[in-house]
């Protein structure tokens, strides 16, 4: 958890108030654009719902896991400056700008793909953002990821209470995820690739999972727990432990066919 007395902040005008009409703010509240005061580093801060920056925190840490593209995200500790005491944030990358789907360099289509693969079992509950810069293709915002679009009741019940509130939503994750296939030609023709290449490629993504380590899961578990609830934590380590178990599995199916 990074310490929030560290940085300078200033309101950050999203870019979509300038490029769409009408648009004031979007789903995750009004954002800061935070600075460290010795290193001059930056990060825009999601501080307004809960789960924002468990969301954010989790899936950024899967990204990195899975080799994909994607800003790295620390929790904050609790500021007079947030709106709450959840707060998160995520590295600035300079130099993002958008593309065109009919226009993706070749060195890039690898990161698309792996994008495409995090988002799919992330679970998001909205469109995909990606940007780019001159080296890779990024997501980033994913503050409705894991089947969680509100946790603002949730953090202040106890552990028994929260437990029995996310198990339906956890077995629907769950659900999700055991029954994948990877298999999305819409997708893969918007973006021009072959249906079977791309299943192929995510794949390949989602099978480096298999890579997490009990011990990397209790450190993000004991991350989590520095902000929110033992249930709420664990949550979060059985949807990682659901992929990871994916990936296995399609490590084993994969290894039969080759025999």
């Amino acid at each position: 958890m990074l310490d929030s007395s560290e940085f300078i902040y200033e309101p950050y005008t999203d870019r979509r108030i300038v490029n769409r009409q009408g648009f004031i703010v979007g789903m995750s509240g009004p954002l800061l654009l935070a600075v460290h005061k010795e290193t001059g580093k930056k990060y825009l801060i999601k501080h307004t719902y809960p789960h924002n920056a468990a969301n954010e925190y989790v899936a950024c840490w899967l990204a990195e896991r899975l080799s994909v593209p994607a800003p790295k995200a620390y929790l904050l500790s609790p500021n007079k400056t947030f709106s709450t005491k959840y707060a998160v944030a995520i590295e600035y990358i300079e130099g993002f700008r958008g593309f065109q789907k009919d226009d993706v360099p070749d060195n890039l289509k690898t990161d698309l793909v792996t994008q495409f693969a995090l988002c799919l079992v992330l679970r998001l509950d909205d469109m995909i953002q990606m940007s780019r810069t001159d080296n890779h293709i990024y997501s980033y915002d994913f503050s409705e990821a894991f089947n969680v679009v509100d946790l603002k009741s949730i953090v202040s019940m106890d552990d028994y209470a929260a437990v029995d509130r996310m198990r339906p939503q956890l077995k629907q994750f769950k659900r999700f995820t055991e029954t994948e296939d990877f298999y999305v030609p819409g997708l893969a023709k918007e973006f021009h690739f072959e249906p079977e290449r791309l299943r192929d490629g995510m794949i390949s993504t989602i099978k480096r999972a298999t890579e997490i380590a009990d011990e990397d899961l209790d450190s993000l578990t004991d991350e989590l727990m520095e902000m929110y609830s033992a249930a709420i934590a664990i949550y979060y380590e059985e949807c990682i432990k659901s992929i990871r178990h994916k990936a296995t599995t399609l490590t084993k199916t994969a290894s039969e066919h080759e025999e």
